[in-house]
């Protein structure tokens, strides 16, 4: 099934409000699958300006199409650095061969921030050992959070950011830190603003009023400059109601 953000209704609404006549063909029934086809196209584009996915675990009244998703979404393996200094910390023992020093940068944790918001769940968290394996903490018995590592979300308007924390006496001696993380979790914020359901269904209008074949449904052809004026319109009102929800993946 396709995935998106708003429902078909709440396109229809959006087009509706251009006080422009548009035939049955183009909002009635006939039209349902161009509808939803442009909500989905929507889909990977927003989720790469926030970073993020919303959810409504009971579903969307009205959502006939079940585009709305019900459940977070899994992402990774993602790899990141661990925070590393040449210099050894407060009860860190200076070794020789040693090239880098975990830097702890959130009381005994070094701070690694992920790249989706709203982190819900770790399914797999491997750190690279000295020896090249890796060992999964998720796993693991001796590595249990809070203890070794813990997921932290800060803030919630209007997403929460999502960080995991390792500590740093509980991480293998390495002479590099890079790459050393992979995880793989969850993300999601359980429920969909009105705010990206007008920002889904404007953009999902403007490209279809850009159709020809939406605009063949327009019973008078002396309108269509109109809808196209619309349409820059519809973007530059998505583009404003996203701006706080912006976010630059790392």
């Amino acid at each position: 099934m396709p995935t998106g953000y708003c429902t078909v209704d709440d396109v229809r609404r959006v087009l509706l409000e251009t006080e422009i006549e548009f035939g049955s063909g183009a909002l009635g029934a006939a039209g349902s699958q161009a509808v939803v086809d442009a909500i989905a196209g929507q889909t990977e584009w927003l989720r790469g300006q926030t970073t993020a996915h919303w959810y409504v675990p009971g579903g969307v009244a009205g959502d006939t199409q079940d585009l709305v998703p019900t459940a977070p979404r899994e992402f990774g393996p993602e790899t990141r650095n661990i925070p590393s200094t040449p210099h050894p910390q407060h009860s860190t023992t200076i070794q020789a061969d040693r090239g880098r020093y975990p830097h702890r940068t959130a009381g005994p944790y070094c701070r690694i921030r992920l790249s989706r918001a709203g982190v819900d769940t770790l399914q797999s968290l491997t750190i690279r050992e000295a020896n090249g394996g890796r060992t999964d903490w998720v796993a693991a018995a001796a590595k249990q959070p809070p203890d070794e590592y813990e997921l932290v979300s800060e803030g919630s308007e209007p997403l929460p950011q999502s960080y995991l924390h390792l500590r740093a006496a509980a991480l293998p001696p390495l002479r590099h830190y890079d790459h050393a993380v992979r995880v793989t979790y969850e993300y999601g914020i359980p429920e969909l603003p009105d705010t990206i359901r007008r920002v889904v269904a404007l953009r999902a209008a403007a490209e279809l009023v850009a159709d020809d074949e939406f605009q063949a449904a327009i019973p008078d052809s002396g309108q269509l400059v109109n809808v196209e004026t619309k349409g820059q319109r519809f973007e530059t009102a998505a583009d404003d109601l996203l701006e706080p929800y912006r976010q630059h993946p790392i």
